[in-house]
């Protein structure tokens, strides 16, 4: 059962790989190189990697041995919120799409979800 509580680790982590094809699809469309395609492209990986290593860390001492500190979990929870966040910012701005009243408000209210799940589950591993 204590899988279920890593799911949402592995579906951000699916969700930021899912977006980073969608961006490499339709990037030729708009007629944007790989120059305009590095940072965005290098944000949503690196949001999907330290999803998959919150993943990681929180199944690694349930079966390795007693369970370990819980600020390197919500570390990577803000981290990934963060960058989880600041992908689509990256995005919009790259095609001219910028909001920066929507992305704060995203950040602020997906990081702070990251975070208190990431509590939670390093509470009850």
């Amino acid at each position: 059962m204590w899988i279920l509580l890593l799911a949402p680790y592995a579906l951000l982590a699916l969700s930021q790989l899912l977006a980073l094809v969608a961006l490499t699809k339709a990037a030729p469309a708009m007629g944007l190189g790989l120059p305009a395609l590095a940072v965005p492209a290098l944000v949503y990986l690196a949001a999907a990697l330290l999803s998959l290593a919150a993943f990681a860390l929180a199944v690694a001492p349930e079966r390795l041995g007693p369970p370990g500190p819980k600020e390197p979990l919500i570390a990577l929870a803000v981290l990934s919120g963060l960058l989880v966040c600041a992908a689509p910012l990256l995005w919009g701005r790259t095609i001219s799409e910028f909001h920066l009243s929507h992305h704060v408000v995203r950040a602020l209210v997906t990081t702070a979800c990251l975070v208190l799940y990431s509590w939670y589950v390093a509470s009850h591993r």
